[in-house]
């Protein structure tokens, strides 16, 4: 029996291994060409993704600084501030929403 194929095995100095040693360069090229699609297919619908997003924000509308809210900080007592809450979650809203109707309605009313 030869030595070098003792075993069954290939040629060692051939880098084979196995019996499946000459088989593997074939499926790791598909392996690759499959992951390499992959990747070109996850680029491209990341870009087409990052184009969306910008047209999306270019024909967005603004809102304009007199429609946008702004933050202001109230001072209430510790009573009223309970009721505020008690109001906000009894309407399943926050306090912020609350507070704005509010303000609208006394301003109505003037």
């Amino acid at each position: 029996m030869d030595s070098n194929r003792k075993g069954g095995k290939g040629d060692p100095e051939k880098g084979q291994t196995g019996p499946t040693a000459a088989r593997r360069p074939a499926g790791h090229s598909r392996l690759r060409q499959a992951v390499a699609s992959l990747d070109a297919e996850d680029i491209a619908l990341a870009r087409l993704q990052a184009h969306v997003r910008r047209t999306e924000t270019i024909h967005a509308a603004a809102p304009s600084a007199a429609t946008a809210p702004r933050r202001t900080t109230v001072r209430l007592s510790a009573a009223l501030l309970a009721r505020l809450r008690q109001r906000a979650k009894r309407d399943g809203v926050t306090a912020s929403e609350v507070v704005e109707e509010a303000v609208e309605r006394f301003l109505r009313s003037r």
